[in-house]
């Protein structure tokens, strides 16, 4: 790969694979087969089966094209995983995309268990471990699991340590919602493949949220999450040199 989109998860990479598939420059694994999903993750799962199998699983349908890709959104909070993507590929390009941090844990959560709940059953009796969890002494575990990957200032630092700034892309999913033309413009011009390429997924949500999900979000739990996040989207804002106050509330 000359190219990895490395996170983060509920930030619209599904939507952004699928375009990419539909890209005539752009090689990524595809849905076609079970062993070629949206999110690889070789380098954080299967790093010790070696460069040959990953090549030959992923990218044996590789037709010439200038872009080699693959997504994989534990890379960019993994810091093996970019250790090891800075010793094989150290002038890939490096896509990201976040999003309110709030929003993404409770989504990454949401999206685990709210799916699973049979028709008419509340969360909150017995389906799954309850979004307060990331908040309680013992619940520690979840919090990494769901709120750690939201240190967007702290895990960009770590990239930016490995890799030159200008081959690294930033984006927030908002800008996506905004005007997809205008994002997919500056996403394919990163990438150094044909801009006015359209994709047939203008307008599509690829994953959408689950109906009821925000009902499930207490407000308490989120003004708290607020706070929590509150030094690394502060320190994000300078480093980005952009106006996240809207991440505050």
């Amino acid at each position: 790969p000359n190219w990895l989109h490395i996170g983060a998860a509920k930030c619209a990479s599904s939507w952004l694979w699928r375009v990419c598939i539909e890209h005539p420059e752009i090689c990524v694994p595809t849905e076609h087969r079970p062993d070629q999903p949206d999110n690889v993750n070789f380098f954080t799962v299967h790093y010790h089966r070696g460069l040959d199998w990953y090549e030959k699983m992923y990218f044996d349908g590789y037709g010439g094209e200038p872009v080699v890709g693959e997504f994989s959104n534990s890379y960019y909070r993994y810091l093996p995983a970019l250790d090891r993507i800075q010793k094989h590929l150290p002038n890939v390009k490096l896509s990201l995309m976040i999003r309110h941090p709030v929003e993404r844990a409770f989504l990454n959560w949401a999206h685990l268990f709210l799916k699973q709940k049979p028709t008419g059953m509340d969360i909150r009796q017995g389906i799954g471990v309850p979004f307060e969890k990331v908040l309680t002494v013992h619940g520690h575990a979840w919090f990494l699991q769901w709120i750690d990957p939201g240190n967007y200032a702290w895990h960009i630092k770590q990239i930016w340590e490995r890799f030159p700034r200008e081959n690294v892309l930033i984006t927030l999913q908002e800008d996506v919602k905004v005007n997809q033309v205008d994002f997919l413009q500056q996403f394919f011009g990163f990438l150094g493949v044909d801009t006015g390429f359209e994709a047939s997924l203008s307008g599509v949500d690829i994953n959408p949220d689950p109906e009821d999900v925000w009902d499930y979000l207490e407000p308490s739990v989120r003004a708290e999450l607020i706070e929590v996040y509150r030094p690394d989207v502060e320190a994000l804002q300078e480093m980005l040199n952009r106006d996240l106050s809207h991440w505050q509330v």
